[in-house]
C-alpha cells in the first residue's frame, strides 16, 4: 500500500532512482503521505528520529561520510524551524541534503490553522535552492511540472558542489488514504551531465609563472574530505623545497612531520612575536573550508606583500586574509597536477626553514606537557595518542577542535576527522557523529566534546539508532572553558553564570535515563585503566566523562604560547 498522492510517490521514487539510501524521518500528521512513501522504497532505509534538531544533525553525519544526499522529512510549523541549525551547517560544510517539509496549502496560511507559518523560502540564507510543489497535482502536465522541481532540487544538491535543498510541500487533507492502484504517471528522470571546468591557456601560463617564479610558496589546506589522488598530490608539493604545506586536524592531510605543518598556532604565534619576515610567503594557495586559527588570519591580514589565490568550484569570494588575488574556478586535484605539470629546481629553503622551526616548538611542546597535571590539556595529549586504529573522530566546538589542533595526528593510526566547522555551532555535535557512526559501522566513531555540548544536543542519546562503534567521550570542566581562554569574557561580571554557564548536572544520571554505559574517570591514571575497556565494549554505545579542573586548565593553556615564545627567544639569544 502506498499514498494515493501520485506527486509524493513521484517524490520518492525519484530521490531512490538518483541514489538516495537514507531517508531521516520525524513523526507527524501532515507529513504522513511522505512516510507511507518512503518506506515503499526498497533501497531507502527510512529512520525514524522524534528531535527535528537532531534528526537534522544525524542526516548530516550521514551525508558527511557517505558524500551522497539524505532525505529530511517532517510534519509543518515549528518542526520546520527546528531543521535550521544542521542546514546551515551543511549549506557552509557543503554537505547534500534534501530537505522536505510538510505544509498546508496557501490558503489556509496565516488564518490561524494549527502548525501553520511561512515556509517557502523559510531558509533562504542557508539553502542552495528553494522549491515549492503544486498542490494536489492530479493531471499530467501537473505532475510534470512537479517531478521536473524534484529531478532539478536533487541535481542542485549534488552539483557542482555539494549542499542542502529545500523542498516545501503543501498538502490536503484526507493524509492517511493509500492505494494499491498503479501509478498512471511513472515519474521521469532528468540527470545532469557533468563537466568539468578548466581555466584557459593563457590563465595556465600565467599563474604557473608566478608560481614557478616564487621562492616562498603556501599551501594551506582547509576542512576536507581528502581523496587519496588529492593526498598523493599534496605530498608531490611536500618535496618542493619552496613549498610549505600547512594543515589543520580536520584537514585529514597524513604526511610526516617533516613535510608540513599541523599544529599552526604554535608556529603562528612565534612567527606574529618576533615578525619573522623569512617565514612570509610570496603565495598562498587556498582550498577546501575555514580554518579554526585566529593567529593565521590574522598574522596576514597584517601584511599584504603576497599574493592569496582560492579554489573553489562555486567562485566564492573568500577574502580570508583581506589580500585576495585570485579566485580560481577548477577542481583542486587538476590544479595541482598543472602546477606539478613543469619542475623547476629551487635553491629555496622556505619550506626547510618552517620545519626547523616547528621541530624546535615540537621540543617545547613536549617539556611543557611535562610539567603539567591533570587537565583538558593533558587528558587531549593522552586522548590523541591512543585513539583505535582507523577511527572517525568527530571533534565538537570550540575547544575541542582548537586542542587537537595543538597536536600532530599520528599518521599511523589512520585516523579520519570531522567536526562541524561550517558553522561552529554548539549545537548537533553528538547527533552528527551518531550518524557517521550509523553508516560507518566498520569502524569506531569517537565524539569528542564538552559538556555543554553534550548536555545541548542530549536529544542525540534518545535515539534507536546508536550503534556499538559509537563511544562518546565528555571533556567536563563544569561550564564553558573556552571562556576562560579567549581575552575578555572572564573578566566580566557575572562570568560564571552568564557566559560560563557553570553547573552540577549529572552525566551520570543523564547517559544511565537512556540506558547507556557510563565511565568516569578524574585523573590520567583512572584515564589511561579505563580507556581500553571503554573502547573494547561492542554491545552498545557508551559514555566516558573525563571531569577536569576548569580554572588550571584555562590557565595551562594560556601560559603554554607563552611558554614556547619565552623558550624560543632564550634559545635565540644562547645561539647568538
Amino acid at each position: 500500500m502506498n499514498t494515493n498522492k501520485i506527486g509524493i510517490r513521484n517524490l520518492a521514487e525519484i530521490c531512490e532512482r538518483k541514489g538516495v539510501r537514507h531517508a531521516i524521518i520525524s513523526p507527524g500528521s501532515r507529513n504522513a503521505p511522505l512516510t507511507l512513501a518512503f518506506i515503499q522504497q526498497a533501497n531507502i532505509e527510512c529512520i525514524s528520529i522524534v528531535d527535528e534538531r537532531s534528526a537534522a544533525f544525524f542526516a548530516l553525519g550521514i551525508a558527511q561520510q557517505t558524500r551522497t544526499p539524505v532525505v529530511l522529512v517532517c510534519t509543518s510549523g515549528s518542526a520546520v524551524l527546528n531543521y535550521g541549525p544542521a542546514i546551515a551547517e551543511a549549506f557552509y560544510q557543503k554537505i547534500p541534503l534534501i530537505v522536505l517539509t510538510a505544509d498546508r496549502p496557501n490558503e489556509w496560511i496565516d488564518q490561524g490553522e494549527n502548525q501553520s507559518i511561512h515556509q517557502y523560502r523559510v531558509y533562504h540564507n542557508y539553502i542552495k535552492k528553494s522549491f515549492e510543489l503544486p498542490v494536489e497535482p492530479i493531471s499530467e502536465k501537473d505532475i510534470w511540472y512537479s517531478d521536473r522541481l524534484i529531478n532539478e532540487a536533487i541535481n542542485i544538491a549534488c552539483y557542482p558542489e555539494y549542499g542542502p535543498v529545500h523542498i516545501n510541500i503543501p498538502l490536503r487533507e484526507p493524509l492517511y488514504d493509500s492505494t494499491e492502484e498503479v501509478n498512471p504517471y511513472p515519474p521521469k528522470i532528468i540527470d545532469t551531465i557533468q563537466y568539468q571546468p578548466s581555466l584557459n591557456k593563457e590563465s595556465k601560463q600565467m599563474l604557473l609563472k608566478k608560481w614557478q617564479v616564487a621562492k616562498r610558496k603556501m599551501i594551506i589546506c582547509g576542512a576536507e574530505t581528502v581523496q587519496e589522488d588529492l593526498i598523493e598530490l599534496i605530498k608531490a608539493f611536500s618535496q618542493d623545497p619552496s613549498v610549505i604545506i600547512l594543515s589543520e586536524a580536520n584537514s585529514n592531510i597524513l604526511l610526516d612531520r617533516n613535510d608540513h605543518i599541523s599544529c599552526i598556532d604554535r608556529a603562528i604565534e612565534v612567527i606574529s612575536k618576533h615578525s619573522l619576515i623569512e617565514f612570509q610567503p610570496e603565495v598562498i594557495l587556498t582550498f577546501g573550508g575555514g580554518l579554526v586559527s585566529k593567529k593565521i588570519k590574522f598574522l596576514f591580514r597584517s601584511v599584504s606583500n603576497y599574493e592569496h589565490w582560492h579554489l573553489t568550484l562555486a567562485n566564492e569570494h573568500w577574502d580570508t586574509f583581506q589580500n585576495l588575488s585570485y579566485v580560481i574556478n577548477e577542481p583542486v586535484g587538476s590544479f595541482l597536477a598543472m602546477l606539478l605539470s613543469e619542475k623547476i629546481e629551487s635553491s629555496s629553503t622556505f619550506k626547510q626553514d618552517w620545519i626547523t622551526l616547528n621541530n624546535q616548538l615540537e621540543a617545547y611542546h613536549q617539556a611543557y606537557l611535562k610539567n603539567l597535571r591533570f587537565c583538558d590539556f593533558k587528558v587531549f595529549e593522552y586522548l590523541t595518542k591512543t585513539f583505535p586504529l582507523h577511527s572517525n573522530v568527530q571533534y565538537g566546538n570550540s575547544t575541542p577542535i582548537r586542542y587537537a589542533n595543538l597536536f600532530e595526528t599520528i599518521e599511523s593510526l589512520q585516523l579520519s576527522i570531522n567536526a562541524n566547522r561550517g558553522v561552529s555551532g554548539i549545537d548537533g555535535v553528538t547527533s552528527t557523529a551518531a550518524g557517521a557512526a550509523y553508516v560507518r559501522k566498520d569502524k569506531p566513531t569517537i565524539c569528542v566534546t564538552g559538556d555543554l555540548a553534550f548536555f545541548y544536543d542530549s536529544n542525540a542519546l534518545w535515539n534507536h539508532y546508536l550503534e556499538s562503534n559509537f563511544k562518546i567521550i565528555v571533556i567536563n570542566n563544569g561550564g564553558g572553558n573556552i571562556f576562560r581562554i579567549i581575552p575578555g569574557p572572564s573578566s566580566m561580571q557575572h562570568f560564571e553564570e552568564f557566559i560560563e554557564t557553570k553547573h552540577n548536572a549529572s552525566i551520570a544520571l543523564l547517559t544511565q535515563s537512556f540506558g547507556i554505559k557510563h565511565y568516569f574517570c578524574d585523573s590520567l591514571e583512572t584515564l589511561e585503566d579505563i580507556l581500553p575497556e571503554f573502547y573494547s565494549n561492542t554491545k552498545k554505545a557508551s559514555v566516558l566523562e573525563i571531569k577536569t579542573d576548569a580554572s588550571y586548565s584555562a590557565e595551562a593553556l594560556k601560559k603554554y604560547f607563552t611558554f614556547i615564545t619565552n623558550q624560543y627567544e632564550q634559545e635565540a639569544v644562547a645561539n647568538n
